[in-house]
């Protein structure tokens, strides 16, 4: 990545701020089975930005997303809808 010290820190002060907001959506939001999702996604995206951060801290190559981390989410998504499901009608 090779950054220069001012947009490091540029960087870094913009990755703080999304932070911010993505924990300040996340406490807004209720907990509620209809709403587990949206909280699922807010936190991984605060997941995904505190890495970035850490990675240009570091000033590292930012990472891509990997294919298996998406199906991961998607089986753990499903998984949690099946057992809502079968908890709720079963």
């Amino acid at each position: 990545m090779n950054l220069n010290k001012k947009d490091q820190k540029e960087i870094l002060e913009y990755l703080k701020l999304i932070t911010s907001e993505l924990t300040d959506a996340y406490n807004s939001t209720p907990d509620t089975s209809e709403n587990s999702d949206a909280l699922y996604f807010i936190d991984t995206a605060r997941d995904l930005v505190d890495e970035l951060a850490i990675n240009v801290e570091d000033n590292q190559e930012v990472p891509v997303p990997h294919e298996d981390l998406r199906k991961d989410n998607e089986f753990i998504r499903n998984n949690y809808w099946e057992v809502w499901r079968g908890y709720h009608w079963g």
